[in-house]
């Protein structure tokens, strides 16, 4: 007797696409073609169907979604959820597919024009925070990601990039970075505000503490 065998599809790399207004045509369908898994948050459906990108999954309480727009797509699953809920939707899709364990969270249009939404999107990058699943947020210049422990970034000379304390941070320092702080202990009130890789190494050192880190793109000065 031959058994059957069947492969169980390999996620590494989830999309998850907000509804935010921060984002750029050719990043959606660059991160979207790349994703072995897509996740519509509620009405990032819409910016996925603008594009011609279809979800694996649809997410969230559905209050913006237009009806019309979810027959296009009767045979996606929806994970619908009540409107009054302890979680936004983009959480609820992050929950989702840090249960799927991939290696790499991308988040889309997950900030915009409310600056609450955009600052619980950056929240919700340490909330959910997993050490074997990198977790970052794409917006139309930059991307935005936790930085819980030391760590390098390399080849990014000439890059802008600023740093933000989300608590006290111990015993920090910058190696290939053109502006230093004046202390090592931070406080959540202190930043660097569009620092400059200045070396093919960035190292941002420190022993205790979690900061985010905004990356912009090449040439954005």
């Amino acid at each position: 007797m031959i058994g059957k065998v069947f492969m169980k599809r390999l996620i590494q790399g989830i999309v998850i696409v907000g509804n935010g207004e921060d984002w750029q045509q050719e990043k959606i369908v660059y991160f979207c073609q790349k994703a072995d898994y897509i996740i519509a948050a509620d009405n990032g459906l819409a910016i996925l169907h603008r594009f011609q990108l279809k979800p694996d999954l649809i997410i969230g309480d559905l209050d913006s979604v237009s009806p019309l727009l979810l027959k296009h797509y009767p045979h996606v699953p929806v994970e619908k959820y009540p409107s009054q809920k302890d979680f936004t939707d983009s959480e609820l899709s992050i929950h989702k597919a840090i249960s799927m364990h991939p290696k790499e969270i991308i988040l889309l249009a997950m900030t915009g024009n409310y600056f609450d939404h955009s600052y619980a999107s950056i929240i919700n990058l340490f909330r959910n925070y997993q050490s074997d699943t990198k977790i970052k947020i794409i917006t139309s210049n930059s991307m935005i990601f936790p930085v819980m422990q030391k760590t390098t970034l390399q080849n990014l000379k000439g890059r802008r990039f600023s740093l933000f304390p989300l608590c006290p941070v111990r015993k920090f320092s910058l190696v290939g970075a053109r502006y230093q702080f004046s202390k090592n202990n931070l406080e959540v009130t202190d930043y660097s505000m569009s620092n400059v890789i200045i070396s093919d190494r960035l190292e941002i050192n420190f022993e205790e503490g979690m900061l985010f880190c905004v990356l912009f793109d090449p040439n954005l000065q």
